[in-house]
């Protein structure tokens, strides 16, 4: 049950990322509907890996900054 509590961090990070990831993609396929053009799965999927890395990389840099008491 420790072990759980102690990756808690990981799911939590993991749901994050991949929720901004999803909100990219929805925002690229809204963008392509107002333009009148369509999505390519390709760019779709490329977005969607950028937006889970980059989200990623921002939770990393604010677990890094101290919290003022």
């Amino acid at each position: 049950m420790r072990i759980l509590y102690e990756l808690s961090w990981l799911w939590k990070t993991l749901g994050i990322a991949l929720a901004a990831a999803v909100l990219c993609v929805v925002c690229a396929m809204l963008i392509c509907k107002a333009k009148k053009k369509r999505l390519s799965k390709k760019a779709a999927a490329i977005i969607g890996v950028a937006a889970f890395v980059a989200a990623i990389l921002v939770i990393i840099v604010i677990a890094q900054t101290p919290m003022p008491l």
